[in-house]
């Protein structure tokens, strides 16, 4: 099976401890899902995070399809204000089988032809020049310490920031 945000949130809802979670919190709102596509090895993760007034929760989906919900601790950082969260629509255009496709495709256009070992997908709002608009937000780790940073819209599959760096671009040196 394919990783989609839609499969994972019909696994999450079709939960008893979602279920649970939504009879002690009801007016809790999709506001992320966090995925990372492992292509070499087996370490696949799928969440859709909510948030219930200023709290945050997390709901994981294991490898044999369990659900485990905690409740995020935010870190608190001095003098910083975290930006506010926005409810996400799940029902997009786009999904996560698409992304890897639309990924790959503009790197080979951009001369790369490294091969992924990673994406690290979050679907989330953003705010692209005063429109507000769901994004998915990709990390695509490559060999050859390429990291690829894309955000496309999870609408249109349209790429509205391709950006290339090397992992020792990321290295300060001292």
């Amino acid at each position: 099976m394919e990783i989609t945000i839609k499969d994972s949130l019909k696994l999450i809802e079709e939960s008893k401890e979602y279920e649970k979670f939504k009879q002690e919190h009801p007016n809790a709102e999709i506001c992320a899902g966090f995925f990372i596509i492992d292509f070499f090895g087996n370490d696949n993760k799928r969440s859709i995070d909510y948030k219930c007034d200023s709290d945050i929760f997390t709901c994981s989906l294991r490898d044999d399809d369990s659900i485990k919900v905690e409740q995020d601790k935010l870190i608190e950082l001095k003098d910083v204000k975290l930006p506010e969260l926005k409810t996400v629509n799940p029902d997009i255009k786009i999904d996560l089988d698409e992304v890897s496709s639309i990924a790959r495709i503009k790197t080979l256009d951009e001369g790369i032809s490294a091969k992924f070992s990673k994406i690290i997908a979050v679907l989330q709002r953003y705010d692209h020049q005063g429109k507000d608009m769901q994004v998915w937000n990709l990390t695509c780790m490559l060999e050859g310490l390429i990291i690829i940073h894309m955000l496309i819209d999870a609408q249109t599959g349209d790429i509205i920031k391709f950006e290339r760096k090397s992992f020792m671009d990321m290295v300060k040196k001292k």
